[in-house]
């Protein structure tokens, strides 16, 4: 995905992505501005272990290294993509029946050298090809004022909506044509993929303008497509109409319960 100029075209690139994905990103924010990054990445085990397959088909009968798709050296390198700022902390590897991935904490002194991108699949190498960076409008960006009263500002990616785009109708009709081939057992398959983003500040939030706000949590970014797909005529209501303007799509996302989508430009959070 090379931008993320509408949420539609995202989310239906996601659900072409091979398997269940899931991706939780929050931002600890301090009152000096700095912080830590925890994520959580995890991927199918169904998948996985197609991959494994796949891997152990091509790999060179001589060698003896285990395939992984989770390896410590690409975790610990992976902290460049928030910032060079940001510095490996600590992670640890996640595996049982269903699912199999990771834990991970980054650090950074200051939040206004951060980016997060939310596209998914870049964190399990489905996103830009090595060495090419995205364009900056497809992160998030912060600034920061720090006081009595400390204030974070995000800048989110923009919303073009109702696009028509050669792109966005061809991944519609993609889309389409597998809900047609793979009916109840794709929709199944596709329930336990979640994305999430999300800040958490130091102390209290004295005021903001951000839609979600849990206590000193704010979700900035929220998929999860099992609570979408409970109702099934809005879900295709989604895919077959793009929202015209901002309050049309606020009135699509009260249909899902797990979606949520801050359309505020910029957002701004004063805590202490």
């Amino acid at each position: 995905m090379k931008r993320l100029i509408t949420v539609f075209s995202f989310v239906f690139i996601s659900l072409l992505l091979a398997g269940c994905l899931q991706v939780e990103t929050t931002i600890n924010v301090a009152k000096d501005g700095s912080g830590t990054i925890n994520e959580k990445v995890l991927l199918s085990k169904t998948f996985v272990n197609m991959m494994k397959e796949f891997a152990q088909a091509f790999q060179d009968s001589a060698s003896t290294e285990e395939f992984s798709l989770f390896k410590e050296d690409e975790i610990k390198a992976d902290a460049k993509d928030y910032g060079e700022d940001v510095k490996y902390v600590s992670h640890e590897l996640i595996s049982d029946d269903n699912w199999e991935g990771f834990k991970v904490v980054y650090a950074f002194n200051d939040i206004t050298k951060i980016k997060i991108q939310p596209d998914p699949g870049s964190k399990v190498g489905m996103g830009d090809e090595e060495g090419e960076m995205g364009d900056d409008e497809e992160y998030y960006f912060f600034k920061f004022n720090k006081g009595d009263v400390s204030e974070l500002i995000i800048d989110r990616p923009p919303l073009e909506l109702n696009s028509e785009s050669e792109e966005n109708k061809d991944t519609l009709e993609t889309s389409e044509q597998n809900d047609e081939e793979m009916g109840e057992e794709f929709l199944k398959m596709m329930e336990g993929m979640k994305i999430n983003i999300a800040i958490r500040v130091e102390g209290n939030i004295a005021s903001t303008n951000a839609s979600y706000v849990d206590g000193s949590n704010i979700t900035l970014f929220q998929m999860d497509f099992g609570e979408m797909m409970k109702n099934k005529e809005a879900f295709k209501e989604f895919k077959n109409k793009e929202p015209e303007n901002i309050e049309d799509m606020k009135e699509f996302m009260e249909k899902f319960p797990g979606m949520k989508i801050e359309v505020e430009k910029p957002i701004s959070v004063k805590f202490k």
